[in-house]
Order: structure tokens, then C-alpha cells, then sequence
């Protein structure tokens, strides 16, 4: 798994599984910036979105920022 640059910045992954999890995984730390789902971040719906993504859930918890999240604007 990947430690955590892995979204912001970084290529999508040609596979398309990969690339369709970590979208979900973006679009869940939006809603929990947004206070839509506060409950997310560290749940075990939260690690398995993180483990289809190939990502570490706690590189996540250390790098996620609300207010990244907060002033964008939803893509999908």
C-alpha cells in the first residue's frame, strides 16, 4: 500500500478499480470536511474505502485536512 502522497498531485492509476476507489475515498473526506458524515474518517467503512484504494488509513488520518476539503467545490 501506498503511505500517502497518493491523491493530491499524483497521477490517477491506470487501473480503473484503483482509480474509482480512491475517488470514493476523496469524495468521502469532501463530505467529512462538509460535516455531511463526521463519522467516516476512522471507521471501518473508512478502512476498507482506504484498503481498495491501496492506500494506509492512517497516512490518510495524518495528511487529511478539513479545510483542503472545506473550499472546494464537489467534482462528482
Amino acid at each position: 500500500m501506498l503511505a500517502c502522497p497518493f491523491l493530491w498531485g499524483a497521477p490517477m492509476a491506470v487501473n480503473p478499480d484503483l482509480a474509482l476507489w480512491r475517488s470514493v475515498l476523496v469524495l468521502g473526506l469532501h463530505d467529512a470536511a462538509k460535516g455531511e458524515e463526521p463519522g467516516w474518517i476512522g471507521s471501518a467503512d473508512f478502512e476498507e474505502v482506504c484498503g481498495l484504494a491501496q492506500v494506509e488509513p492512517q497516512a490518510v488520518l495524518r495528511a487529511y485536512a478539513s479545510e483542503r476539503f472545506a473550499g472546494r467545490r464537489k467534482v462528482a
